[in-house]
């Protein structure tokens, strides 16, 4: 299978799901892109010769979140009423064990896809954010409360409020990521972590993942809602709708006459 946004690609037992960079090389997560990815991901789930999953995306983004044109269109209780960022929370869901294998940058919604994942591979120089705060909005797809338990509050707190970026090798001393290895090293070293699984008890496998899953999360749910809620509401006060009016008229200047992003 490939698209514009998402290719695929089998190893073994082991599927890659990449994110192209097309249309846009961040890979900024537009419905299209969440479409295409939950869509790979479904097919890799129902088909029996795969055994787990890479989420990939270009050597210099991974992704980097949430498209800023489509967020300055919401309205904070309509997208509550829509279901604003449930889809993506399936991943957490799903059956077969996902690998984020992290290059260049993963910010805002990005990051938290890859806290999606069961497993992250980092590059060295793989930049991590959590930038919302900057442009009067917050993370809510469950950023602020998979990193307090990852990472601990100070850590969390530290990425949330100042929206200072976090290496890879710093990724993996805080319990982000799994394994830090150079930038060119990352995708192989993810399909071997990937391989790895397969190649062990899926059952033993899929049993270990809840267990995980309910000493990780299971005390989560409560707060995950608090934070998704609260990351639609904030979505209609003056300051968002001016910062990420702000940003957004940055970028359209600063890019070059008749160029694409």
């Amino acid at each position: 299978m490939s698209d514009a946004f998402v290719s695929v690609e089998d190893r073994g037992a082991v599927r890659i799901v990449t994110m192209t960079g097309v249309p846009r090389r961040g890979n900024p997560m537009s419905p299209e892109l969440a479409r295409a990815l939950l869509a790979a991901l479904a097919e890799a789930m129902a088909d029996a010769d795969v055994r787990a999953v890479v989420l990939a995306g270009t050597a210099t983004h991974f992704c980097v979140g949430a498209d800023l044109v489509d967020v300055a269109r919401l309205r904070g209780v309509q997208a509550i009423l829509d279901g604003w960022l449930d889809d993506l929370d399936s991943i957490r869901r799903m059956p077969k064990p996902i690998v984020a294998a992290v290059r260049g940058h993963a910010v805002g919604g990005g990051f938290e896809l890859a806290l999606y994942c069961d497993l992250i591979v980092a590059a060295d120089d793989a930049r991590f954010a959590l930038p919302e705060t900057g442009i009067g909005v917050i993370a809510g797809q469950g950023g602020s409360q998979r990193l307090i338990g990852m990472a601990g509050r100070a850590i969390a707190a530290d990425l949330i409020l100042t929206g200072r970026e976090l290496s890879g090798l710093e990724a993996r001393s805080h319990g982000i990521a799994a394994r830090a290895v150079p930038a060119n090293e990352v995708l192989d070293a993810a399909i071997g972590m990937a391989d790895a699984i397969a190649r062990r008890s899926a059952p033993a496998v899929a049993f270990a993942r809840e267990v995980i899953l309910e000493a990780s999360e299971g005390s989560l749910r409560q707060s995950l809602r608090i934070e998704r809620l609260l990351a639609s509401v904030v979505l209609d006060t003056a300051e968002a709708k001016t910062r990420i009016g702000d940003f957004l008229e940055r970028r359209q200047a600063a890019k070059p006459a008749g160029g694409r992003s």
